[in-house]
C-alpha cells in the first residue's frame, strides 16, 4: 500500500479501460494518479498462459464469479458472467480476440447524442493503442503498447472454417477490422510471442513514477461533499484514498454502476428504500443494460487430422514447444476462429458474429474433453433486448442483481434463429464436412424454428460483453448517465470510463473498443485540466 493517500486523479478498477486510462493521465508528469484494483497482479501462469483461460473461468481469484438473476425466456437459467478482478480485469481471462465492431457502430452513437464519438473521431484512438504485427495502413497503428497479431499456431480446422465461409456464400477475411468485417477466417489476438498481452501489460509494464498502483484494494463506497466526491473508501482497514482533481471510475459495466449506485447516485426513490443517502437521482443509473446472446453447436468429430486432445504426441511436445519458442497447443486462445455473417441477404451489414473451437468441448461441462470435434456459437451482434442493473442487500450487504432480460424481444429471437440456420450451414460445408462431424447439441432432430427456440431457451449463454449501463449520451435524455465528455449527470468531478457508457452495443469483441474509449477519455480529461 502506498504511504501516498491524496492524489490529483483516482482511477477505481484497473481493467481494459483503466489501465489505460491512468497511463495516459500520468505520462505528462504533471499529474499524481492512483489505479486502484481489488484483485491481485496478473503475474501468474494462468494468466499468462493462454491455454489455460478456461481455468480463469471458473477461478474466484481473478475471476469475481457472478451470474445472472433467473431470464424468464431461457426458462429460468441463471447465466454466467465473468468479469475480471486482477490487473488487466477482463482483458487478462479473455480469449484475447481484436474485433473492434464497424464503422457504423460508433457513427450511431453521435447520432444518438454523443457528440465526438463517431467513427472518423474515434479511429484515431484505435490506433494510437495498437501495435499491430500483420496489418497496417490508414486502419492500423504500428507504434502502440497494445500488441496484436496472429495466432502463433492456429489449427489446421481453421483452414476449413475459412473455406467453408467460401462455401457457404459468407467469404473470407483475412482483416476483421478492415475495410469490411463480413467473411468468416482466424482471428486476430491481444498476444506477444504466445503470451497473453491485457490492458495490464500494455500499459503498466513501464509506468511512470506519478502512477500509483494498487492491488487488492476494493472500492466500497465514493465519499462526497455536496455533489463532489473528496475520496474513496477502501474495504477493510485499508482507510481511504482522497481525490484533488477527478474520480474516474473505470469497474466496468457491472462495478461501475454498482459502486455509484452505492454511493447514492441513482434512482433516488430505490435508494431510498435501501437506506441509502441520495447524492444525485439519475434514474437511468443501471439501465440499458445489453449483452450478445450466444446460441452453440457441439460436434464429435469422426474424420481429418486429429482434432484436439486425441492427438497426445502433440501434447508431450506442447510445454518444450512453448517454452521454446511461445508456439503449440498452449499457445491457443481456444476461440481461434469465427467471423461476421448476414443471415438475410437485404441486410446492410453482418447480423451474427460466430466463434470456433477447434477442439471437442463437452456438452454438459464448460472445459475441452477427450476426444474429436469441434465446437461453434453464433451471436446476435445487435439484440434489441434491454435489461438492468440494481443493488439489494443479500445478509446486511449490498450486492449487484443482473438482469440481461434475455431474449425478451420478439426480434431477438427470431435474429438467433436465423443465426443458428447460417451456422448449421457453415457446418455443412464440404471443407467441414471432411470431418465427418456428428452433431451432438442440439442434435439431428432440432429442425423446425419452434424446436430450435426450444433448444436456445434451454442452452443460449452470452458472449461475456456485457455494456449500457451508464448510458452515454445527451443530458437532456434524463436515461443518460453520462455526458459526452464522459461527466456523470449531477456531479462535479466524477466520470466514467468502460464499457458501460456505450449507449449500444457495438457489432463485436467489446475489449477493443473499452480501450479506444479510454484513450479517448484521457484526452478529455486533459483538455479540461488544462483549460
Amino acid at each position: 500500500m502506498s504511504r501516498q493517500t491524496r492524489f490529483d486523479y483516482v482511477v477505481v478498477g484497473a481493467g481494459s479501460a483503466g489501465c489505460c486510462l491512468a497511463r495516459r493521465l500520468s505520462e505528462s508528469g504533471q499529474h499524481s494518479v492512483c489505479l486502484i484494483e481489488a484483485g491481485p497482479s496478473n503475474a501468474n501462469w494462468r494468466v499468462s498462459t493462454p491455454v489455460a483461460l478456461v481455468n480463469l473461468m471458473g477461478n474466484p481469484r481473478f475471476n469475481w464469479m457472478l451470474e445472472s438473476t433467473p431470464q424468464p425466456q431461457l426458462n429460468g437459467r441463471r447465466l454466467s458472467v465473468p468479469r475480471g478482478k486482477t490487473l488487466g480485469g477482463s482483458s487478462s481471462i479473455n480469449s484475447m480476440v481484436y474485433i473492434r465492431g464497424r464503422p457504423g457502430d460508433y457513427d450511431n452513437w453521435a447520432a444518438a447524442g454523443c457528440a465526438g464519438w463517431d467513427w472518423n473521431s474515434v479511429l484515431p484512438y484505435f490506433r494510437k493503442s495498437e501495435k499491430n504485427l500483420t496489418h497496417s495502413g490508414e486502419l492500423h497503428g504500428d507504434a502502440g503498447p497494445l500488441i496484436v497479431g496472429e495466432l502463433p499456431s492456429p489449427h489446421p480446422l481453421c483452414e476449413s472454417w475459412a473455406q467453408a465461409g467460401e462455401q457457404a456464400g459468407i467469404g473470407r477475411s483475412r482483416d476483421f477490422n478492415g475495410e469490411s468485417q463480413e467473411g468468416l477466417g482466424t482471428y486476430q489476438v491481444t498476444m506477444n510471442r504466445g503470451r497473453r498481452w491485457s490492458s495490464a501489460d500494455a500499459f503498466l509494464r513501464s509506468a511512470p513514477e506519478n502512477l500509483t498502483v494498487m492491488t487488492g484494494a476494493e472500492v466500497e463506497r465514493i465519499a462526497f461533499t455536496g455533489n463532489r466526491a473528496d475520496a474513496v473508501l477502501l474495504a477493510g482497514d485499508l482507510g481511504r484514498i482522497e481525490v484533488s482533481r477527478e474520480l474516474v471510475l473505470s469497474a466496468g459495466a457491472v462495478g461501475s454502476p454498482s459502486l455509484l449506485l452505492a454511493s447514492g447516485v441513482g434512482p433516488g426513490a430505490e435508494l431510498s428504500e435501501l437506506g441509502i443517502d441520495v447524492v444525485a437521482d439519475v434514474p437511468g443509473m443501471g439501465d440499458n443494460l445489453q449483452e450478445h446472446p450466444a446460441m452453440n453447436i457441439f460436434l464429435k468429430a469422426k474424420g481429418g487430422r486429429g482434432l484436439s486432445l486425441a492427438n497426445l504426441p502433440s501434447m508431450v511436445w506442447a510445454p518444450f514447444q512453448y517454452l521454446l519458442n511461445g508456439s503449440g497447443l498452449f499457445s491457443t486462445n481456444h476461440v481461434e476462429a469465427g467471423g461476421f455473417a448476414r443471415t438475410r441477404p437485404e441486410l446492410d451489414h453482418p447480423d451474427v458474429q460466430f466463434h470456433m473451437i477447434p477442439a471437442r468441448v463437452g456438452v454438459d461441462s464448460k472445459g475441452v474433453v477427450w476426444g474429436r470435434g469441434f465446437y461453434a456459437d453464433v451471436c446476435l451482434l445487435k439484440p434489441k433486448s434491454r435489461g438492468r442493473l440494481w443493488l439489494e442487500k443479500d445478509n446486511g450487504r449490498l450486492v449487484p442483481r443482473i438482469d440481461y432480460n434475455a431474449l425478451s424481444h420478439p426480434d431477438d429471437r427470431e435474429g438467433l434463429i436465423d443465426g443458428f440456420l447460417t451456422l448449421r450451414k457453415i457446418v455443412g460445408s464440404p471443407a467441414l464436412q471432411q470431418y465427418l462431424p456428428q452433431e451432438l447439441s442440439p442434435g439431428p432432430g432440432v429442425q423446425s424454428r419452434e424446436e430450435i427456440l426450444e433448444a436456445c431457451r434451454q442452452r443460449v449463454g452470452t458472449a461475456y460483453h456485457p455494456v449500457g449501463t451508464c448510458r452515454m449520451g445527451s443530458l437532456e435524455n434524463p436515461e443518460s448517465v453520462v455526458n459526452p465528455r464522459l461527466q456523470v449527470r449531477d456531479l462535479e468531478n466524477v466520470r466514467v470510463a468502460d464499457a458501460s457508457i456505450m449507449p449500444e452495443i457495438v457489432a463485436g469483441n467489446t475489449n477493443a473498443p473499452t480501450i479506444m474509449l479510454a484513450e479517448k477519455a484521457s484526452d478529455l480529461i486533459l483538455e479540461d485540466a488544462h483549460s
